[in-house]
């Protein structure tokens, strides 16, 4: 292969090539030249890792995707396998090399499996006790075992010795443009599905026997099935696998662009029951498929139920809680913490939350990060983290933000994370709401949280709801809200991007306010209200405060509902705002800081004042 360097490459499609990017190029479209015995083939690039920066080895993972323009017919292509090879297992590498004569020659390799090692955040394979030669650079490694290539080399260790080097997993292929990799593994699995001449096994003893993977035959019947089907939603996949997976199981490395990669990630966990987990997908997958591709499905989960001797009702959905169970409200947290060096960079982690004894990390802690990189990673993520909420009762999950102070009023209710749905926002499928990440950690502000939102939650019909349209200094607020202690909920006249609502956010926080209202980036701070006595509800002269009307109509809004469902009441204005059945001036932009102290992460409990 002749692209940005020489090297070699493999049928995986037809008329597709995977190689290495430094081999073809980073370019789109770039042209790239293939040998195939004696025919001299043209290509495009079709997707490719991005150039390394400054030289140097190229960035994970370092694939390429070749379209050819005018592939030779009947070509044969490779069986790519996920299945990660057993420690010490003997891998084969093919490619060419002109180490010996003056044109490349096929050069095979025998490696020994040694283990992983990471590069770029990344998982690489590293194949030892032969060497890697001058031009194998995106030739095939074959798992005999497995009975497919698992892997695409690489980089040599040191050149002409027997210390190896490094193969990229062909897995990893997920991470390169996802509608590339879809049109190529999907043309990989019909052309399995069809074409016999791959060996229908492995020859190598050691393979893992059935049911911990599905048969060769079994598998690419599946496969070719799955490529027909229309284009999953990455939150359905996710969702999906962890329906089969169980909760407890960890999420995936790679993305998951497609159903088979979900079969794939299934098969690699550890077999628990007495039916395979993928088995348990593709029989969700044939319940939710109508027409000839549902009844296909069904007929194929059915004749593998049989030959595992299980029960039907193994394969059948888990029971839904039952209807006396006490409610619990789910929601994906997400965290955003300044880090201790860097104040400009910050921490993302998030987390499933259902219950008080069932958090589960979604994202572990990043690295310190750019607030933009942040914002996004968390934008890209919340749609899985929300289809597997999902799949259980009526109600919407929530999303909370649990973020400092100069972060409340970032506009994640205006997130457009469904790429299918550019005209959904986050805040009108979801509540959304933010929480004070300072008070969520800081203990010694706990005990008037937890009394403010008893009496908070102990009120019927009528919730305590106050405005403090107002200037006055923090001692000046401190003593309007530690004279009020039923006081659980207030809005703010004006954005906390203004200096009188910032410090009556400040001083509400620390006497331990839960609930907190006010309009995103709104100059009416009732700046022109004279003074004047305080009304029942906190706020001075409200006749003529810029924001009494909104106040009173939120105030009416909210007190029809109790305090647990002011996130639902708020999600449901915004939507009737967009409608145009409510006063946008009011209705738009709100934010809520509905802070309720039993919602605690794993890392973070409360404790009771002693």
């Amino acid at each position: 292969m002749d692209g940005w360097r020489p090297g070699s490459g493999f049928f995986a499609a037809p008329g597709y090539v995977v190689t290495c990017a430094h081999v073809a190029g980073s370019e789109a479209g770039a042209a790239v030249k293939v040998q195939w015995g004696t025919a001299q083939l043209a290509g495009k690039v079709v997707a490719a890792s991005p150039a390394p920066e400054r030289g140097g080895l190229w960035p994970y993972p370092d694939l390429a995707i070749v379209r050819l323009t005018d592939p030779p017919a009947g070509h044969p292509c490779a069986w790519l396998t996920d299945r990660y090879p057993l420690g010490g297992s003997s891998l084969t590498a093919v490619g060419y090399s002109d180490t010996y004569r003056t044109v490349a020659e096929p050069l095979t390799s025998t490696f020994a499996y040694q283990g992983d090692q990471t590069l770029d955040g990344g998982r690489m394979l590293r194949l030892k006790r032969d060497e890697v030669t001058g031009g194998m650079s995106g030739g095939p490694v074959l798992d005999l075992a497995a009975g497919g290539v698992c892997a695409v080399v690489k980089a040599t260790r040191f050149p002409d010795t027997d210390m190896g080097g490094l193969a990229t997993p062909v897995g990893a292929l997920r991470l390169l443009e996802p509608a590339a990799y879809r049109a190529l593994i999907r043309a990989h699995d019909l052309f399995h599905a069809r074409d016999r001449r791959w060996p229908a096994g492995p020859p190598s003893p050691a393979a893992a026997p059935w049911p911990a993977g599905l048969p060769r035959r079994t598998q690419c019947h599946l496969f070719g099935m799955l490529a027909s089907s229309p284009p999953p939603a990455p939150e359905e996949l996710t969702a999906g696998f962890h329906r089969a997976a169980g909760r407890f199981a960890a999420a995936p490395d790679l993305p998951l662009r497609e159903h088979r990669d979900v079969v794939t990630e299934l098969e690699a966990l550890v077999a628990q029951g007495p039916v395979p987990r993928a088995v348990r997908y593709v029989a969700a997958l044939g319940r939710a498929h109508t027409g000839d591709l549902g009844v296909r499905l069904r007929t194929w989960t059915e004749l593998l139920s049989g030959m595992l001797a299980c029960d039907p009702e193994d394969l059948a959905e888990p029971d839904e809680p039952h209807p006396s169970a006490p409610a619990v409200r789910r929601s994906v947290m997400v965290r955003v913490r300044p880090s201790a060096v860097d104040r400009d960079r910050y921490h993302l982690a998030m987390w499933r939350y259902e219950g008080p004894d069932a958090v589960f990390p979604a994202v572990p802690e990043t690295d310190a990060l750019p607030l933009q990189e942040v914002l996004d990673l968390a934008r890209a993520r919340v749609p899985g983290e929300l289809a597997l909420l999902g799949r259980t009762g009526d109600d919407k999950a929530m999303v909370e933000f649990i973020v400092p102070q100069q972060l409340l009023e970032q506009e994640y209710d205006q997130w457009r994370p469904w790429s299918r749905r550019p005209w959904s926002r986050l805040g009108r499928r979801h509540p959304v709401i933010v929480r004070d990440l300072e008070r969520f950690e800081d203990e010694e502000l706990h005990p008037p949280w937890r009394r403010r939102w008893s009496r908070l939650t102990g009120r019927t019909p009528e919730p305590a709801l106050a405005c403090n349209g107002h200037r006055g200094d923090h001692e000046m607020l401190e003593g309007w809200l530690e004279s009020r202690p039923d006081l659980a909920a207030l809005v703010l006249a004006g954005s906390i991007r203004l200096a009188p609502s910032t410090a009556a956010l400040e001083v509400a926080l620390s006497c331990g306010v839960p609930v907190v209202l006010w309009q995103r980036s709104r100059e009416d701070d009732c700046a022109g209200a004279p003074p004047g006595p305080t009304s029942s509800f906190g706020c001075r002269a409200r006749e003529h405060c810029p924001s009494a009307q909104g106040f009173a109509e939120l105030r009416r809004a909210l007190g029809q509902a109790p305090p647990d469902q002011w996130p639902d009441r708020i999600r449901q204005l915004r939507n009737e705002a967009v409608a145009g059945e409510a006063d946008e001036q009011h209705a738009q932009h709100l934010v809520l800081l509905w802070d309720d102290p039993g919602r605690q992460l794993p890392d973070a409990p409360l404790r009771y004042a002693k």
